[in-house]
């Protein structure tokens, strides 16, 4: 009893700091309930079956012509996104076409698990460029984004 008595501050203290930590452990547990789980779910199951190495992403370039200045392949969770960059003189048209060529080293299982969104640009702007192209792997084509006019807006 003595001891409680001496220490009487101390044990106070002590009592408070787990108290508080205690209501700490709670307010972070509720404001971030599942912290353990991964960023993207389980909707990354099966990735390993799928994988893209660094040899795909070379094929890409290889599949294109001399148009094509520059390509960049990087792959985000389930999405491969393709960076293109195209000559000044190319057409809307043909720069899509691209987008289709693209994909031509990469197997039935790979299209059918990643989604693909292609940005193609040029080094100078114009009204035509940028475009992206985004093809969802349930579907067989490209989705584009709205034609331009050729004007700035």
């Amino acid at each position: 009893m003595n001891f409680i008595k001496r220490n009487k501050g101390t044990i106070i203290a002590v009592s408070i700091f787990l108290i508080a930590l205690v209501v700490l452990v709670q307010i972070k547990n509720m404001f971030f309930p599942n912290e353990r789980k991964a960023i993207y779910g389980n909707r990354l199951d099966g990735i390993s079956e799928v994988k893209i190495n660094d040899d795909k992403k070379n094929q890409v370039q290889d599949s294109l012509d001399e148009s094509v200045q520059n390509t960049s392949v990087r792959v985000t969770g389930r999405t491969v996104n393709i960076i293109l960059t195209v000559i000044n003189d190319v057409s809307v048209e043909t720069a899509k076409s691209y987008a289709e060529k693209c994909l031509e080293p990469f197997s039935e299982e790979q299209k059918g698990y990643f989604d693909f969104q292609v940005f193609i640009k040029k080094d100078i702007e114009t009204g035509e460029f940028p475009i992206i192209g985004y093809k969802q792997h349930t579907k067989d084509s490209f989705t584009w984004t709205k034609d331009r006019t050729g004007t700035e807006s």
